[in-house]
């Protein structure tokens, strides 16, 4: 059975959206829609922007997110097809399981969360544009390279990093490594959002994911108003302590071209254009805070994805460093927010969970058969 399927292993008759499964969808969705909520009155009151607004604009994120989602389920598809059950007609067998999907209640289940989930994107774009506006600038650049100096030694951690990490093909490799976040970032999301309902684990993930980009990437990202070492010498007073890493990422750019060199113009340019949407912020460390959540999502998965997640997360700490992203400072306080979310709320979202799989037999007609046939991972 499918991924999407294996969430609602029993059929029904209609592809009719079942309002007893939409209700349960929002049910289990219930901590992540709440989180999403506050997040936007909170946003609604920092800004100038009406809701009427943002629901205007919500169709272009939730399209993303079923195109994404879309993708994603048919990649996944064809690789269990063609290297696990290799059937005689492999199209045919995915457009079967897609009918199943649909008849069991995939599109209850995803709604919820995509039409919270667009909405989470659209003010999380737009409150990161408007983060210099509310913070009265890039403020705290100078002070946390101060303290990445001194907390290393006197020594920036860019520096001592380069005598390991200063060659092309490294610099490239950490690069290809920092670009693949967001791939891995939406594998991980969709494999959480898929599983069963009260699968211990589940809620832990997806709301640690929602509270790391909306109170790390929003209002600590508001708070301490920074925009990273590449930006230094055009947010900062006095000379570029970061000139002589980006003057090495160029010439290393040369030789092997450098990604988050291109994507680090363009944000600056659609910053500059009034682009929304387009904001900067390094501090806290999204990227490492993310890398770092996936990589403890993963206790209870096969040893080899635990090492590859691990193996990324180290890197997209190194490459966050050399690439001259984030001040070290950033990671640290992104490793700190993430622990402090993961471990408290873990035995909160495992009662949740159990709560959530416990309702599941109670609910009848027409998702008695669903209700009968799933289970909670132990």
């Amino acid at each position: 059975m499918s991924v999407i399927a294996d969430a609602f292993p029993a059929r029904r008759r209609s592809t009719v959206l079942d309002p007893a499964r939409l209700r349960f969808g929002v049910l289990t969705e219930a901590p992540v829609i709440a989180l999403i909520t506050l997040y936007v009155l909170c946003a609604l009151a920092m800004t100038r922007e009406s809701f009427f607004d943002l629901v205007v604009r919500l169709p272009t994120p939730f399209l993303a997110m079923l195109g994404m989602t879309v993708v994603t389920a048919i990649a996944l598809g064809a690789v269990r097809c063609l290297a696990v059950t290799r059937p005689k007609s492999p199209i045919r067998q995915m457009l079967g399981e897609a009918r199943d999907a649909l008849k069991d209640g995939w599109i209850e289940r995803w709604l919820p969360m995509a039409l919270a989930g667009s909405l989470m994107m659209v003010v999380f774009g737009d409150t990161k544009t408007e983060i210099p506006a509310l913070a009265g600038g890039f403020r705290w650049d100078g002070t946390f390279e101060a303290l990445d100096r001194t907390l290393h030694g006197g020594i920036a951690p860019w520096e001592l990093l380069h005598p390991v990490l200063g060659y092309p093909v490294v610099t490239y490799l950490l690069s290809l490594n920092y670009s693949l976040w967001f791939t891995l970032m939406w594998g991980m999301f969709f494999f959480h959002q898929t599983m069963r309902p009260g699968t211990l684990g589940r809620t832990r993930f997806l709301v640690s994911f929602v509270l790391l980009w909306t109170v790390g990437g929003t209002l600590l990202a508001t708070l301490f108003s920074s925009a990273g070492p590449c930006y230094f010498g055009l947010v900062a007073a006095g000379p570029d302590p970061y000139q002589p890493l980006m003057a090495y990422l160029r010439q290393a750019d040369a030789v092997l071209p450098l990604m988050a060199l291109d994507i680090q113009d363009l944000l600056w340019a659609m910053k500059s254009a009034g682009v929304q949407g387009a904001g900067i912020s390094a501090m806290p460390s999204l990227h490492n805070a993310v890398a770092l959540l996936m990589f403890l999502a993963t206790a209870r998965l096969a040893p080899w994805v635990r090492l590859a997640f691990a193996l990324h997360f180290g890197l997209v700490f190194l490459g966050s460093i050399h690439l001259g992203w984030h001040y070290a400072v950033d990671a640290y306080a992104s490793f700190a927010l993430t622990l402090v979310v993961w471990f408290g709320l873990g035995p909160l979202a495992d009662r949740w969970d159990r709560f959530v799989a416990e309702r599941r037999p109670a609910m009848r007609r027409p998702v008695d058969q669903f209700a009968a046939t799933s289970s909670a991972r132990p």
